[in-house]
């Protein structure tokens, strides 16, 4: 068995001789004391690693020390290996302390130089240094100066970094390569702007666009270090060291993309390289990661960043859940579509509806199809329905009217249409009931409702345009009478929602009372006309020139010309001083 110790690990120790236990690990393997409760139990630590020692008195191990070994022979079967920094000096200090080294230091197949010593008590440790065919530091610089240089292309300067770990790769030193893949991104995390900086203070203009030219490709980069860390994990041969080294890269990856602010999709491809080529004891590993920053009090986890780990959690365990610990992924990390999908495959549709119950409108609506994918179209329509309140939201309404209309029920699709149009009434949406209420033979008594409704809510502009709409031109003029209003020249003026859009609608009425009422719509082009020349402007005049042209036409077709020419007369007299508006008269040959 074999215990690694690394930065923040720490294992507790029982000793015979508390007194000479501190002494060995501070002159053999150089750690020091940061904590000490008499002589029961101190805490010694090197670096970010610690190790607890307790006396065989001490109470906490009470209930074992009947079955303590005698001094010396502990510790069987079982190897601490301590992860160093700088190998060569511990081995000289344990010489130095002439320590009872088991094993002499060398370099060994997966990448390590260690040696082993014993302690006292028995037990053994291994202290350890992962051995690099590259230098991180040498890379770290490249990618540094080619952020520093003015290039045009950052990405092709790093080139020459990538192909080197490529290199390595086709050596099959995948240790080697993996660190100059992680060294490369991460650099160009925190060299380039690839990801926003909602703290940063930016000099230029180009900043504040968040445009860098010389940075195109940068993303295209790190995927396709991604996906080359991936190969290297595929290759069954590559050795347990480097293996981690991979794992671990690919998991600040996605850790990295899933923390920033604009994720690019890092996520989504570490992830598949880490389900897809990582062994079951190294998926168990990963997972246990993400539990651990789930469960975190420190870290902070938002919404989407803890369904995006619960899907990870799924795809790296999927082999091995059954359904209650999937269910539990699910309702711990907020992935509730997932969590119906399974409950409805599960034949548990009740449950599967409370659980719905509780999302929100904007949610719900995804939830319900899948409920009819798996053919509860009923209990659907019952949690849709459900949420119909005094004013419902439109989408759910949209999706309720889909429902009906998709299974033939149009009694079921009037009253939801109906109570669309009441919600938020609009021409379409009237035009949409006309036709469903002919249908049903139900029009003549649901019209005078819908128009009454309008009239209480004095939505004129609606009521105009679906007198327009079915042709009552005279109704659509006293409407329009009714919300004329006077603009600062004095000008009257309707504005409103008009038959194509927000505009002016009493231009709508003018253009269909043409052929009926010629008279009225010569009377709304000229209020028209005359406000635009009255706002000035050579844009506006331009837009008059073209109503006063139709109110021209209209005149010479009611054989009126002489009424024209001294209504045009009047206009050039009263705005004689306006020089532009009388070449845009003289342009239109008005």
């Amino acid at each position: 068995m074999e215990i690694i110790m690394s930065k923040t690990s720490w294992v507790e120790l029982c000793v015979s001789d508390f007194e000479q236990s501190i002494q060995w690990f501070e002159n053999v393997l150089g750690f020091r004391v940061v904590a000490r409760e008499a002589d029961e139990y101190a805490e010694l630590s090197r670096g970010e690693t610690s190790i607890q020692l307790a006396t065989d008195s001490a109470p906490y191990w009470a209930s074992e020390r009947p079955r303590l070994l005698p001094p010396g022979q502990r510790g069987s079967g079982v190897e601490i290996a301590l992860l160093v920094e700088n190998i060569n000096d511990l081995y000289r200090q344990a010489q130095l302390a002439q320590a009872d080294i088991v094993r002499e230091l060398a370099d060994y197949p997966w990448h390590m130089r260690q040696f082993w010593v014993r302690h006292p008590d028995g037990y053994l440790i291994r202290p350890a240094q992962k051995i690099l065919s590259v230098n991180p530091a040498t890379y770290r610089r490249q990618v540094a100066d080619a952020f520093q240089r003015d290039t045009p292309r950052i990405t092709q300067e790093l080139l020459a970094v990538k192909q080197t770990a490529d290199s390595l790769v086709q050596q099959r030193d995948y240790l080697g390569a993996a660190t100059i893949y992680e060294t490369l991104v991460t650099e160009i995390f925190e060299q380039s702007h690839l990801y926003y900086n909602e703290e940063a203070e930016y000099d230029n203009y180009y900043e504040e666009e968040r445009y860098f030219p010389e940075e195109e490709g940068l993303d295209k980069l790190v995927g396709e270090c991604i996906e080359a860390l991936g190969n290297c994990l595929a290759d069954e041969q590559a050795d347990r060291v480097a293996r981690e080294k991979i794992i671990e890269v690919l998991f600040d990856i996605y850790q990295h993309d899933l923390h920033a602010d604009n994720s690019l999709g890092f996520t989504v491809s570490a992830a598949d390289q880490l389900v897809r080529y990582t062994t079951p004891l190294e998926r168990q590993t990963i997972a246990e990661w993400i539990r651990d920053v789930l469960t975190d009090e420190e870290e902070e986890v938002t919404g989407s960043q803890r369904k995006a780990y619960g899907r990870f959690l799924l795809d790296l365990e999927k082999d091995i859940l059954d359904d209650e610990a999937y269910l539990q992924i699910c309702r711990e990390t907020g992935r509730t579509s997932d969590l119906i999908e399974r409950l409805l495959t599960l034949g548990r549709i009740d449950e599967a509806a409370r659980e719905t119950q509780q999302v929100d409108d904007h949610a719900l609506l995804g939830l319900a199809d899948l409920f009819i994918q798996h053919k509860q179209d009923a209990v659907a329509e019952h949690l849709v329905r459900a949420r119909i309140k005094e004013k419902p939201p439109l989408h759910i309404l949209e999706w309720l009217q889909k429902y009906y209309r998709t299974r033939g029920n149009q009694v079921a699709e009037l009253e939801v249409t109906e109570t669309s149009f009441r919600t938020q009434p609009f021409l379409g949406r009237y035009q949409e009931l006309r036709d469903l209420a002919r249908q049903l033979g139900r029009w003549e008594t649901l019209r005078p409702e819908l128009l009454a409704f309008l009239e209480q809510e004095q939505n004129t502009p609606l009521l105009i345009q679906i007198a327009l709409d079915e042709g009552e031109i005279d109704k659509a003029l006293q409407l329009l009478k009714g919300i004329a209003k006077k603009d600062i020249y004095g000008y009257t003026h309707n504005v409103g929602y008009s038959y194509y859009g927000y505009g002016n609608i009493a231009l709508e009425v003018a253009r269909a009372a043409e052929e009926m009422r010629p008279r009225e719509a010569i009377e709304l082009y000229r209020q028209h006309a005359e406000r635009l020349i009255a706002q000035r402007g050579r844009q506006n005049y331009q837009a008059a020139c073209t109503y006063l042209a139709k109110m021209r036409a209209l005149y010479e077709k009611l054989g009126e010309s002489e009424a024209w020419t001294s209504y045009i007369a009047a206009l050039r007299e009263q705005n004689r001083n306006l020089r532009a508006l009388k070449e845009e008269l003289a342009q239109a040959g008005l």
